[in-house]
């Protein structure tokens, strides 16, 4: 599996093979919800991010949530 380097703020890296592994190592590596599931993560997230930035961010699936994540900007895939 090809491994994608992802490009976060504050110069954080994500390393994922995929959009469940890209959730996941996300919600690893947050000081907020790493207790919870990757699921439950991806909605908080979005719930943060949308009172945050006033966009919106799917959360019906990981590969959904990384696109808008991209989309807008948050992530960059190097």
């Amino acid at each position: 599996m090809n491994k994608k380097t992802y490009m976060l703020p504050g110069d954080e890296r994500i390393v994922a093979g995929n959009a469940k592994e890209f959730v996941h190592e996300l919600r690893v590596g947050s000081w907020m919800d790493s207790d919870c599931t990757d699921e439950q993560y991806m909605h908080n997230f979005a719930e943060r991010y949308v009172v945050q930035s006033g966009v919106r961010i799917a959360t019906d699936t990981p590969e959904k949530f990384l696109a808008d994540l991209i989309r807008t900007g948050y992530a960059k895939e190097m």
